[in-house]
């Protein structure tokens, strides 16, 4: 068993991507060898001790570079996400629970049509390519944690995202207030009371979003 260290853990994921003809590939190798080298829990723990208290989802970036974004997600119980894209490939370590990820596919009529469904669960990884677009969803009733990560600098992508409505699958210009607006209307509209319960503790703020 090996000793996880954040800042020594990117560096090796960014040495392996540089050499690699697939970059996502090695990432997702460098991801799944460190899961299996580690014990799950003192993972979380050391990302745990690396963002600040109460922060939210903007602030768990525990790593940035322009090769490499490594960020710590915590789920709320059976939160479900609004329909987003990354433009970057994304890998996710689970770390505790599970985490489901409905992709989706641009139809003819400039809707969206559900191509694939993929989940994982504790100490397995999966990844996504940097043209997916998707929504995920914690079908559990505990909080689910992660490490992901994403091929290249997030925050400087941030201008590039997108976000699809629920209902109408409207694409919009990424933003976090908006994304959560569009998880609060998507749990909504499944009548999801645990999840919603769930974000409101997580996310205080987020209380006026879901009374409304």
């Amino acid at each position: 068993m090996t000793t996880f260290a954040i800042d020594t853990f990117a560096a090796e994921c960014k040495r392996a991507m540089a050499g690699a003809a697939d970059p996502e590939l090695a990432a997702k190798g460098c991801l799944e060898k460190l899961l299996q080298e580690n014990d799950l829990d003192e993972i979380a723990a050391v990302l745990e001790a690396a963002i600040p208290a109460g922060a939210d989802v903007g602030e768990m970036i525990v790593h940035t570079s322009p090769e490499l974004t490594m960020l710590y997600a915590r789920i709320p119980a059976r939160f479900q996400s609004g329909i987003h894209n990354h433009t970057v490939f994304a890998c996710i370590g689970q770390l505790e629970g599970t985490e489901v990820s409905t992709v989706y596919e641009k139809a003819g009529d400039e809707r969206l049509a559900v191509s694939d469904t993929l989940t994982v669960q504790a100490g397995n990884v999966m990844s996504l390519p940097a043209d997916a677009i998707h929504h995920i969803e914690n079908p559990d009733e505990t909080t689910a944690r992660s490490l992901h990560l994403y091929g290249g600098d997030f925050n400087a992508v941030m201008d590039e995202r997108s976000l699809w409505d629920a209902e109408t699958h409207v694409e919009t210009s990424f933003d976090f207030q908006e994304l959560l607006r569009q998880s609060i209307k998507a749990m909504k509209a499944q009548q999801n009371q645990v999840g919603l319960e769930a974000v409101a503790e997580a996310i205080p703020a987020t209380r006026a979003l879901i009374d409304a």
